[in-house]
């Protein structure tokens, strides 16, 4: 279900990209077009300026020829360059003209006026042309009177057009921010689709995730906390286990011993208990002793207390004639008016086996009740970081990139009005501010560092990011150049553990310098993270089970510390700052 749910977003996804895209694509074209349009617009516009100037030029240079005036020969060269250029320009302003960079034809409004001064065009260039290759002055003075008497209407007539080309060239750029407003209406109605259809259900989605997420480091600190009461009821079953309700036999009468230590009787239950034959009980209780694999200093050394007149008492193990062991709870009291020593003793071998037997019994149950729960915390750990690296991804690859598409997107408008561009901006630089913090909330839900490169660059990249948002610094030493790649939940563990102590120096400690240290042997990778904050009373804190309960940071670090199978010290002190040492060894990673 949530893979059909993220594929359906996935296609909304590339639906609003498409769209986006789209959008910027028209707009760029229209842009481009637009300015293209402009040019060839201004181009005209200066042309069509220059015919009024050139048919002025060729009513002065007429009536200097009809006066005489300066060289001849000048004259009419300069009088046909002029009239070139007039004649030139004039057809290229309505047919268009590669030369002149004229390549538009005119609207209907800008031919009809053409049309209009035509006539005078006609009757100018015409009386302008017949100036040429005659001197009769008559002929002269006719044709520039022709001229002078048109002038005044083709200059009239080219002030409209050139203002007729002003009005067109105005209309499209109003045309043209019309377009683009109506472009942003539409990339702004895309942007609250993706909203809609896209955002709001990925952030439902994440908020699910999270929760689920949530709910399972609750349950792994419930787990922690069976598992804590699991060790003490241990405890307690080991206690309960002395008070196995077997009754043992009264103490009776089992041997009589001379002082030379040999045997004056032998009571029916102790050869019992031995199964010796009538023949076969030894002679003396010191080879009785040696036959049990007593030392002999003991042995010595009890013949020598029994002389002494002093009593002894204690627990015996003798060995059977079978070879089984039997336990004997013995009293050994000298008798002075005698001279024998009464040996008074009762078999406590089934009382002992039982409780043995019990404790191995409830040890194995509780030492398999304890390896159950420790798998199912590690499971729930392997799946938390499943869960963040998912969770991750989807953050990255989903919202990170869609934000990086509307940023493209925003980055892509250029409206024309200053309260526009104004917002337009803070727009851009809030949507940046989220973009980076999206980018911040996946590296430390998973940095992609860890997986690619190892623990190491992971650090290093983890202490930068802290050091870019946050007051103190955190230094990162890697002492020995460790680059070792572990195990993918062996790096993961210490990066989390890591993590936690340097939030916590931030956020309790109250740290202005903190150090992450990291260094190896051959057998073991040295880990540590110091801090010149606030410290705490670790004996107190420590006596009163803070650290016992589940979800506490140090709590955490420990029962991390103990799934890869590592070290965990802690030494702090009241204004003396915090350290933390993690120990790993090495050749169990090999």
């Amino acid at each position: 279900m949530p893979k059909l749910r993220f594929r359906r977003l996935g296609l909304f996804y590339i639906a609003a990209l498409g769209g986006i895209a789209l959008s910027i694509i028209i707009s760029q074209v229209l842009i481009q077009t637009s300015i293209n349009s402009q040019q060839d617009d201004a181009r005209v516009i200066n042309v069509a300026g220059r015919q009024r100037m050139l048919s002025q030029k060729i009513s002065k240079v007429a009536l200097k020829i009809q006066q005489g005036q300066g060289d001849s020969t000048s004259n009419y060269q300069e009088l046909k360059k002029a009239v070139d250029l007039w004649q030139q320009s004039h057809e290229g302003l309505q047919k268009g003209d590669s030369e002149l960079g004229l390549s538009q034809n005119p609207s209907a409004v800008v031919q009809k006026m053409f049309t209009e001064i035509e006539p005078h065009f006609l009757a100018i260039y015409g009386s302008a042309s017949n100036l040429f290759g005659t001197n009769d002055q008559s002929v002269i003075a006719q044709n520039v009177a022709v001229i002078l008497n048109n002038e005044e209407q083709f200059l009239e007539g080219m002030d409209r057009i050139v203002f007729q080309y002003d009005f067109e060239a105005q209309a499209k750029v109003q045309d043209l921010k019309q377009k683009e407003l109506y472009l942003f209406v539409i990339s702004l109605l895309i942007i609250g689709l993706e909203l809609l259809f896209i955002f709001a259900p990925l952030a439902k989605t994440i908020r699910a995730t999270v929760q689920h997420l949530t709910e399972s480091e609750k349950a792994s600190q419930n787990m922690a906390r069976e598992l804590s009461k699991l060790y003490e009821e241990l405890g307690r079953n080991y206690q309960d286990l002395e008070a196995v309700n077997i009754k043992p036999e009264s103490p009776s009468l089992y041997a009589s011993i001379r002082k030379d230590g040999s045997f004056n009787y032998l009571s029916s239950r102790f050869l019992r208990m031995m199964e010796y034959e009538e023949e076969d009980p030894p002679n003396t209780f010191g080879q009785l002793l040696v036959s049990s694999q007593y030392q002999q200093d003991f042995i010595n050394g009890l013949l020598k207390l029994l002389e002494e007149g002093k009593n002894w008492s204690g627990e015996i193990r003798l060995i059977t004639e079978p070879g089984d062991f039997c336990w004997l709870e013995t009293y050994l009291i000298p008798v002075q008016t005698s001279g024998e020593i009464k040996w008074i003793a009762r078999e406590t071998t089934q009382l002992k086996e039982a409780k043995l037997k019990s404790r191995e019994i409830n040890k194995e149950r509780i030492e398999k009740s304890v390896k159950e729960q420790q798998y199912r915390s590690a499971l729930i750990l392997e799946g938390q970081e499943e869960e963040r690296k998912r969770l991750s991804r989807e953050i990255h690859d989903g919202v990170g990139q869609m934000l990086s598409a509307m940023k493209l997107l925003l980055e892509s408008f250029n409206p024309s009005s200053t309260p526009m561009k104004m917002r337009l901006n803070d727009a851009k630089d809030l949507m940046k501010s989220i973009i980076q913090e999206v980018r911040r909330v996946s590296f430390n839900l998973t940095p992609s560092s860890l997986d690619d490169f190892g623990l190491v660059p992971a650090l290093n990249k983890f202490c930068e990011e802290i050091n870019a948002v946050t007051k103190p610094e955190i230094k990162f030493i890697n002492e020995t150049k460790f680059i070792n790649r572990l195990e993918s939940n062996i790096e993961t563990n210490l990066y989390r553990i890591i993590q936690e102590a340097v939030n916590n120096a931030i956020k309790y400690a109250k740290a202005s310098h903190i150090t992450v240290r990291i260094a190896h042997t051959i057998n073991n990778l040295n880990i540590s993270v110091e801090d010149d904050g606030k410290g705490f009373d670790f004996g107190r804190v420590e006596r009163s089970g803070h650290f016992e309960k589940a979800g506490h940071g140090i709590f955490n670090m420990r029962e991390r510390t103990s799934y890869i199978g590592g070290e965990f010290r802690m030494d702090t002190e009241l204004g003396k700052g915090t350290r933390i040492f993690i120990t790993l060894s090495l050749d169990k990673n090999d």
